[in-house]
């Protein structure tokens, strides 16, 4: 199994970087969200689906 590439900054990763590991959600659907007028971590969770197995902190590389 290859190794999982990710950006060490969140804020220079290239959009079809993973941000919710569990819901599979990328930078760029989060920043798409927002653009359409997501305000709230709640509305972007909302809209994108993130966050809602609770795994990310297993899964992520970034361990968050």
């Amino acid at each position: 199994m290859a190794p999982l590439k990710f950006s060490a900054d969140i804020l220079t990763a290239p959009p079809e970087e993973l941000v919710c590991y569990c819901s599979q959600v990328s930078k760029g659907e989060i920043l798409a969200a927002m653009r359409a007028g997501a305000k709230t971590l709640e509305d972007i969770k909302s809209v994108t689906g993130a966050c809602r197995e609770g795994h990310c902190k297993e899964l992520s590389p970034r361990r968050r």
